[in-house]
Formats: structure tokens, C-alpha cells, sequence
């Protein structure tokens, strides 16, 4: 993404509180503060109400990790997000024994990589893929979770689709960058 950040995002020094959460969400990286931490302080309200439930993603989750972070690196990668994507590919994909290829294959398509994946993870990601794209679910669908998840799985997942769809969205619309200590998208293929 090459156009200026369209709002101020908060920089340190921050106002009174907002440093404190956003070292709750770095949860120890040392990683430059990611823009998009720093984007949902433009409402700090928000943010202190939305933070819980990020964070809860990545610290108490129901589902595997390596389902986690497939969906999250498909829903960001492939509404290009490439700030959120990069963040997750970077800090995440090889933690949960994603291959690069299979990383890049999340912004590219995995069905044009289908040999990288299992026959379940790319019916994951074709399930993220139709949630995202349409706010529901059809009957095959619907047939993949219930034999995958329990219910409380299933909301998470739900959940999981809908928030990462948001963050990609302010990624988007306010122009965030990749994050600069993070691998970046894939070149688009031929």
C-alpha cells in the first residue's frame, strides 16, 4: 500500500492509559508497536472494549492454533490486509508450522497450491472464504464445522471470521502499511 495513512494514528508519546494497553497487546514482542494497536487507540473507548476480544483470540482460544492462524492469514491476506497478514505470518505461521509457501499460498489462493495443504485445511479456508465474502454459511459448510468443532468452537469461529474481516478493513481503509520488521505480501504470481 503506497498511499499516506489517511488519520492520525497515536504516537508516544500516548495519552494516559494507552501505552499500558498496548503493551498488553504486544504481549511481550518485541516488535516495533504495530500501527493497527495504535490505530484503535484513535477511539480509545474502542479500543479498550475491543482489546479484550483480540487478545482473547490469541491467548485463549478453543480451536487448534494452526486453524487460528490458516484463518487468520486467509481472511487478512485475502482481503489485503498486509499489515495484520504480516504480523501473523511473521510472529505465528512457522510457530504453527506453516511453510512459507504455505503462508504466501493464504494471499494468493490455496486452491491454486492445493498440494501444500490438507484436504481439511483447504475446506477451512473455502469455509473463512464464504463466511467473510458473505455472512453465512451454506449446508456443506455448515456440515465441515459441525464435524470439525464443537459449539463453542463454532462461535469462536464465527467470531474469529467476523473480527479479523474488521481488522482487515481498518488496515485497509486507513491505508496501514505492512509492518516494517515483518515478511510482506507474496509478489502476485503471473
Amino acid at each position: 500500500m503506497n498511499s499516506p495513512v489517511r488519520l492520525n494514528i497515536p504516537k508516544p508519546p500516548y495519552e494516559e492509559g494507552v501505552a499500558e494497553q498496548i503493551e498488553k497487546w504486544k504481549a511481550g514482542s518485541r516488535l516495533e508497536t504495530p500501527e493497527i494497536f495504535e490505530a484503535f487507540h484513535i477511539h480509545p473507548s474502542l479500543a479498550s472494549r475491543t482489546g479484550a476480544l483480540g487478545a482473547g483470540f490469541l491467548g485463549h482460544n478453543l480451536m487448534s492454533t494452526r486453524d487460528r492462524e490458516i484463518v487468520i492469514d486467509r481472511v487478512t491476506g485475502k482481503h489485503g490486509a498486509e499489515h495484520e497478514w504480516s504480523l501473523h505470518a511473521s510472529i505465528f505461521g512457522n510457530a504453527v508450522g506453516l511453510s512459507e509457501e504455505q503462508l504466501d499460498s493464504t494471499v494468493t489462493g490455496p486452491a491454486h497450491s492445493a498440494e501444500l495443504w490438507t484436504p481439511d485445511e483447504l475446506h477451512l479456508m473455502e469455509v473463512a472464504d464464504e463466511l467473510a465474502e458473505t455472512a453465512d454459511l451454506g449446508d456443506d459448510a455448515w456440515a465441515f464445522l459441525r464435524e470439525r468443532y464443537d459449539d463453542q468452537q463454532i462461535v469462536e469461529f464465527v467470531v474469529l471470521v467476523g473480527w479479523y474481516r474488521t481488522v482487515s478493513s481498518m488496515c485497509n481503509v486507513l491505508r496501514i502499511p505492512g509492518h516494517p520488521e515483518c515478511r510482506p505480501f507474496p509478489e502476485p504470481g503471473p
